[in-house]
């Protein structure tokens, strides 16, 4: 591929999913490191955008390549620095009228950050309305094990957040 034609490639793979990646580096990364985050899953995108093969869509590849630079972040930065952690216990939960929309932000970032890295994927995916198929294949399990991974994260949330309702 030739210069011109990866820059093309990749300019469009950028737009198409800046908002997913902004939403990888809001889940893995505390806030003054999600710019940083951002630049690292570019430059990874950009700088393996050869070695893709089509045995999946460029999305998809995208995707899994920015889900695998922020779980290589987020060890990078558990080294460095304490881990982050934060229980569900300290979450607060949702008014009623569930809130103002910075309100459910919250608690869903720090429901996020009470998973682990294998269910915060998962999750992400859901959020961001990949198909089944398409979040296990990003995830690198069968879409039996995605569809079992996400219905206990559901049900967690639902446990955790909203006793006696069902979230969609």
């Amino acid at each position: 591929m030739t210069v011109p034609e990866r820059q093309a490639r990749f300019r469009e793979l950028l737009e198409r999913s800046h908002a997913r990646w902004a939403g990888i580096a809001r889940a893995y990364a505390e806030a003054p490191d999600r710019d940083d985050l951002m630049q690292e899953i570019a430059l990874q995108v950009w700088q393996n955008l050869d070695r893709f093969t089509g045995r999946s869509s460029l999305d998809t590849w995208a995707y899994r390549v920015a889900l695998n630079t922020a779980l290589a972040w987020r060890r990078k930065a558990a080294t460095r620095t304490k881990k982050l952690t934060q229980s569900t216990a300290n979450i607060a939960e949702l008014p009623g009228d569930r809130g103002s929309e910075g309100d459910v932000q919250r608690v869903l970032d720090r429901f996020l950050t009470s998973l682990s890295d294998g269910d915060r994927a998962v999750l992400l995916l859901h959020l961001d309305g990949l198909s089944h198929a398409e979040a296990a294949e990003v995830v690198g399990i069968s879409e039996g094990a995605y569809r079992t991974r996400l219905h206990r994260v559901r049900r967690r949330f639902e446990e955790t957040h909203c006793p006696g309702e069902t979230v969609p």
